[in-house]
């Protein structure tokens, strides 16, 4: 999923084009609490949280790199500090890997159980009776 449409699930509002921002749409809205059932706001809260969630760990890699590669730059040829900053370095990477793999592996597993994991409304609107 794209960095784009991944903050389009924050629940601070959705990026939308000028064309239908303001346009009515007959029979639904999009606003949270204005006669949607509980479920509903539930679904939507779940798949923002995690869409959040993923892009607040990709936002913690960068910085955590890049303060990594400062260090590293104003290190001056220390061989400790260096090694600091190259091990912070590879740190992210790794956190980076873990969070993507995670991701992966509940796709797969959803697949393979028939359940899509990464998408909890659709798991919750399949619940209602």
């Amino acid at each position: 999923m794209s960095l784009i449409a991944q903050l389009n699930n924050i629940p601070l509002g959705q990026l939308k084009p000028a064309s239908s921002a303001f346009a009515p749409v007959a029979g639904e809205t999009n606003l949270v609490g204005a006669g949607n059932a509980a479920g509903d706001q539930l679904s939507h809260f779940l798949s923002s949280f995690l869409g959040f969630l993923t892009t607040l760990a990709g936002l913690m890699f960068l910085i955590y790199f890049i303060f990594a590669a400062l260090e590293w730059i104003t290190a001056g040829g220390e061989k400790g500090k260096i090694e600091h900053a190259r091990q912070q370095m590879v740190n992210a990477a790794l956190g980076l890997i873990i969070v993507i793999a995670a991701y992966g592996i509940a796709g797969i597993i959803g697949g393979v159980l028939g359940i899509d994991i990464l998408s909890p409304a659709r798991i919750l609107q399949s619940l209602k009776p």
